[in-house]
């Protein structure tokens, strides 16, 4: 094993696997089940050495996400994409009322910073000393030790409540992007396939396979590049460049949560990859 790790904690969208409220054939078998269930996306960056880590995104599944980490580690920061809440509801669990932490450094770009601070639930946790707001710049390094940075960068969304960033984490040897929520590959300030072509390995938007999922909602409300819209876009791609993608952030509809579906397949066939939970990659 590796030193530096980058673990996968969860893969799917905000709802997670299954989701509320769905009576649909994906999800309706799963509530009784032994089958697999998924949890919601997020990452850690680990440093074995020093037993420490560091998550993107903390989810509401945050409790099984942390027991996937050995108990001796320890939480030395959270780093935010945005303010939906399948990406920083997970803040909760750090308070006095369950784990009560004491000065976990959050990271986030301005406006989610405002965001936190002004949220009551989520203040109160500044005020009890469980955690430290910390702002970012997008495209300014955060140093996490000797050989890791986070790079946040801005990425378009639907920013209601705040903006939104994918991360680089950056090391000696590997560059890996982290952007689960997206608009639109279209415009980005960094063209997505320069950002393909100068890192080694990408967990990016997959949310929906194509735009038949959703039966009772408009998906222009909820725009997301589908897994067909990125297979177009990415089709000059050759096969290295190819193997470097890793589709996450899956949405309860997706069949690439199901591994026996001919959409799963496909994505392998075209030379993708789809994320995994407990996955690791060293860094």
């Amino acid at each position: 094993m590796k030193n530096f790790q980058v673990k996968i904690l969860g893969i799917t969208q905000d709802g997670g696997y299954p989701h509320a409220g769905c009576k649909r054939d994906c999800c309706l078998n799963l509530w009784d089940s032994t089958q697999k269930k998924e949890l919601i996306a997020s990452i850690a960056i680990i440093d074995h050495s020093s037993k420490n880590f560091w998550l993107i995104d903390i989810t509401p599944d945050f409790k099984n996400q942390f027991n996937m980490i050995p108990s001796n580690y320890c939480l030395s920061g959270i780093f935010l994409t945005h303010a939906h809440l399948g990406h920083y509801i997970g803040l909760l669990e750090l308070g006095k009322e369950v784990m009560n932490l004491i000065d976990i450094p959050v990271y986030s770009m301005p406006r989610m910073k405002s965001f936190i601070e002004n949220n009551s639930p989520i203040n109160f946790l500044i005020e009890n000393n469980n955690i430290r707001s910390l702002g970012l710049i997008s495209n300014k390094s955060v140093i996490l030790n000797r050989k890791i940075s986070v790079i946040p960068f801005l990425v378009p969304h639907r920013n209601e409540l705040s903006e939104t960033v994918g991360y680089k984490i950056k090391s000696k040897n590997k560059n890996i992007i982290y952007l689960p929520d997206i608009d639109s590959w279209d415009n980005m300030d960094e063209d997505i396939m320069d950002l393909i072509l100068d890192n080694d390995v990408l967990f990016i938007d997959g949310t929906f396979y194509d735009n038949d999922e959703l039966l009772n909602r408009d998906m222009s409300k909820i725009p997301h590049p589908t897994v067909k819209d990125s297979f177009e876009k990415f089709k000059f791609l050759d096969k290295n460049n190819r193997k470097k993608i890793f589709f996450t952030h899956l949405n309860h509809t997706n069949n690439l949560l199901r591994p026996d579906s001919q959409e799963f397949n496909e994505v392998l066939i075209n030379g993708y990859n789809i994320a995994k939970t407990n996955q690791c990659i060293d860094l």
